[in-house]
C-alpha cells in the first residue's frame, strides 16, 4: 500500500488553509482563512441566502452534536445513527430516567434532599400560580447553593410545582438500581415496578416512559458537495449505541478524512470514502473530542490520550493521565497540549510521556497563539486561565473566575485580545494583562464561537440566532442578529461568504453577501 505520508504531499498546504478542515478551523483555533468574507453589518429584517438543506439527519440522543468540517469543496460529518427497533425486551436505561425528569444529585446533601421531598409533599393546596412560584423560588435561593442554582435551580422548582405528582426522588433511586437489568418482556417488567410498590399514578408514568423499543446504531461519514447539499458518499459500518456523547467532528488532512465513532477511529479516503484503516477505541465508546492529525499521528481523548499511526491505525502510544472525552487536543511545538477533565497537560508528541500539568481541567479546547494558551475551565476559582510556555512548563499569566452552569466553550486568540462567548457572557480581555476589556451578559453557553473577516460568529438563544460582534477591544459593536436555528451544542463553520451549520435534523449552508 502507499504510504499515506507520501500522499500528503500531493496536496498543498494552502489549500487546506483555506478551509475549515477540521474542529475549529483551519489552525484548530477558532479563526477561519484569509479569504472569509462576512457583511459589515446586518441590519434589521436582514436574511441571509439559505443555499442548500441536506437530508435529515438525525441529532442529539440520536445523532450527537458534532460539527461539520470542509475541504476541497466537500462537506463531511460523521454521525453515530442511532434508529429504534421493536423488541420484546425491556431495559430502564438514561433515556427512559430523562424522560421522567430525573436529574442528578450529587451536589445536594443528604439533608437538604430530605428536606425538599418534605416541603413538597407538605405544601398546601391553596399555594398555586404567583404565589407558589415565589415560595418556590425562595426555598431554592435558602437552601441551595449558587452554583447549584445553576444546575438544579429550575429543575427543583419545577418538582414543587408538580407537587405530589412529581416522581419521587426513592423512585429514581430504584430505577437507578434496575437501569443495568434487561427484562426479557413487558410482563417481566411490570412485575418487577409491581414488587416496588409505586404509587399508582408513578406507576404509571415509568410504564409508559419504558419503550417496546431498543436502539440500535451505525458509524456513518458523511461527504456532501458544499454548493449544493448533494450526498456524494456515504461511508457506512455497523456500530454501538452511544447516545448524545457522540459528538466528536472529523479531521481532513490532505486527501484522508479521520473520524472517531462509537467503536472505532476510522480513515477512509476523502474523494471516494473507501476505508484506508479503522482503529478499536479501547477508552470511551463514542467521544467528544475531535481527532487531530500532525506528523504522522492522529491523536485523540477517549479517557485517555492515544496517539495512532497515520499510515497503519496502530496504536503507538497511550498517556492514562489525560482523562477525559470531551475536550480535544492542541499542539504547541512537540507537545500535545490537553485540557482533561481536572488539569492541562503538555505531553511529548513523540513518546506520549507527561513533561507538565498545570491548574484547569473541563471541556473547551486549549487556544494557542505564539507561546501563550487559553484555556476555559470547570476549575471552581479558575474558569478562564492564560498560560505563557517555555521550556521550563507553563507560567501563569492571569485568570479570571465568574459563576456560570457550563465552561464548555472554547476562546479565541486574535490580535493580542482574548475573546470568551461562553458561560453565558461575551467577554473580551487582554492577551497580556487579563485587563476586561467590555463584559456583557448572553444567551451562549456551550458553543464554541467561530472568527471571520475580523467579526465573531456565536449562537445565542439555544442556536436560534447567531450574532455576529466586530472582534475589537474598544468596544461591545454588535452588528446584527439573524434568525438560523442551528443546534447549539454544535459549532458553525465558515469559506468565503459561506456559513455551514449542523440543526437539529440536517446541515444548512447560508451565503451571507
Amino acid at each position: 500500500m502507499k504510504s499515506l505520508l507520501s500522499l500528503l504531499l500531493i496536496f498543498s498546504a494552502s489549500t487546506a488553509r483555506a478551509d475549515w478542515p477540521q474542529w475549529r478551523g483551519p489552525d484548530r483555533n477558532g479563526i477561519a482563512a484569509a479569504d472569509s468574507d462576512l457583511p459589515e453589518l446586518l441590519p434589521e429584517g436582514y436574511e441571509p441566502t439559505r443555499r442548500w438543506e441536506s437530508l435529515e439527519i438525525p441529532s442529539d440522543h440520536y445523532g450527537g452534536h458534532g460539527s461539520i468540517s470542509i475541504a476541497d469543496g466537500k462537506v463531511y460529518l460523521s454521525v453515530v445513527w442511532h434508529r429504534d427497533e421493536p423488541t420484546d425486551t425491556r431495559k430502564i436505561d438514561r433515556d427512559v430516567l430523562a424522560t421522567l425528569g430525573y436529574r442528578g444529585l450529587n451536589s445536594i446533601p443528604e439533608e437538604i434532599r430530605r428536606k425538599m421531598e418534605n416541603d413538597r409533599l407538605s405544601l398546601s393546596r391553596r399555594l398555586r400560580g404567583a404565589a407558589l412560584d415565589e415560595w418556590a423560588e425562595n426555598w431554592v435561593k435558602e437552601n441551595i447553593e449558587p452554583k447549584t442554582q445553576l444546575s438544579l435551580g429550575s429543575w427543583i422548582i419545577s418538582r414543587f410545582k408538580k407537587g405530589k405528582a412529581a416522581v419521587p426522588l426513592n423512585v429514581y433511586d430504584n430505577l437507578l438500581g434496575a437501569s443495568k437489568q434487561t427484562f426479557k418482556n413487558q410482563s417481566e417488567l411490570e412485575a418487577w415496578i409491581d414488587a416496588q410498590n409505586f404509587d399508582p399514578a408513578i406507576r404509571e408514568q415509568v410504564l409508559k416512559a419504558v419503550p417496546a423499543t431498543v436502539k440500535k446504531a451505525d458509524d456513518i461519514i458523511l461527504c456532501l458537495d458544499s454548493g449544493t447539499g448533494e450526498v456524494l458518499w456515504e461511508f457506512r459500518q455497523p456500530g454501538i449505541p452511544s447516545g448524545r456523547s457522540s459528538s466528536s467532528t472529523p479531521a481532513v488532512s490532505h486527501g484522508l478524512v479521520f473520524a472517531a465513532l462509537s467503536e472505532h477511529l476510522y480513515c477512509v479516503d476523502a474523494e471516494s470514502g473507501e476505508e484506508i484503516w479503522r482503529a478499536p477505541l479501547s477508552g470511551k465508546k463514542g467521544p467528544a473530542s475531535s481527532p487531530l492529525v500532525h506528523g504522522d499521528s492522529v491523536y485523540l481523548q477517549q479517557n485517555f490520550l492515544t496517539a495512532f499511526d497515520l499510515n497503519t491505525g496502530e496504536e503507538q502510544w497511550r498517556n492514562a493521565e489525560v482523562t477525559g472525552a470531551n475536550s480535544s487536543p492542541a499542539t504547541w511545538k512537540d507537545l500535545i497540549l490537553c485540557n482533561t477533565s481536572k488539569a492541562l497537560f503538555g505531553i511529548d508528541r513523540g513518546t506520549g510521556a507527561t513533561v507538565w500539568k498545570a491548574q484547569g481541567g473541563g471541556d473547551g479546547t486549549p487556544v494557542v497563539s505564539g507561546d501563550d494558551v487559553i484555556i476555559s475551565s470547570k476549575d471552581n476559582q479558575k474558569n478562564l486561565i492564560a498560560y505563557h510556555l517555555n521550556a521550563n512548563g507553563p507560567e501563569e499569566k492571569w485568570s479570571h473566575q465568574f459563576l456560570a452552569r457550563r465552561y464548555g466553550s472554547s476562546p479565541i486568540i486574535f490580535e493580542g485580545y482574548v475573546y470568551y462567548m461562553g458561560s453565558e457572557r461575551h467577554l473580551c480581555l487582554d492577551l497580556g494583562t487579563g485587563e476586561i476589556q467590555w463584559e456583557r451578559e448572553a444567551q451562549s453557553s456551550l458553543s464554541s464561537p467561530i472568527l471571520a473577516d475580523g467579526k465573531l460568529v456565536i449562537y445565542e438563544n439555544k442556536g436560534g440566532f447567531a450574532h455576529l460582534i466586530k472582534a475589537s477591544p474598544e468596544s461591545y459593536q454588535s452588528l446584527g442578529r439573524v434568525k438560523v436555528g442551528a443546534l447549539y451544542c454544535a459549532s458553525p463553520a465558515t469559506v468565503g461568504k459561506d456559513i455551514y451549520l449542523r440543526t437539529s435534523k440536517s446541515v444548512v449552508s447560508f451565503r451571507f453577501d
